[in-house]
């Protein structure tokens, strides 16, 4: 697993502050997460975010994965995703 420990601090700060949880559920996208991290000091970027993403989403049990699929937010969990279809 990759770690980046900013990342992980900055989420910490995140879950514990309201108007940052705020802030964070209405970035447009993980570049915009990782702007808002290096405005208070973090260092990562939406790369990073992703992969987080992605490896802790692979660790979840299948019944959990179900729930995140259909939408329910998972307790102790930060996700932003979001699949936007583009005419080619």
């Amino acid at each position: 697993m990759t770690s980046n420990p900013q990342l992980e601090a900055f989420l910490k700060a995140v879950k514990g502050d309201h108007a940052l949880l705020k802030r964070f559920h209405t970035a447009k996208c993980l570049n915009d997460i990782a702007e808002m991290g290096q405005e208070l000091g973090f260092n990562f970027c939406g790369v990073d975010l992703l992969v987080h993403q992605a490896e802790a989403t692979l660790r979840l049990p299948e019944q959990a994965l179900l729930d995140l699929a259909a939408g329910v937010e998972l307790e102790g969990h930060l996700w932003k995703m979001a699949i936007q279809w583009v005419e080619s």
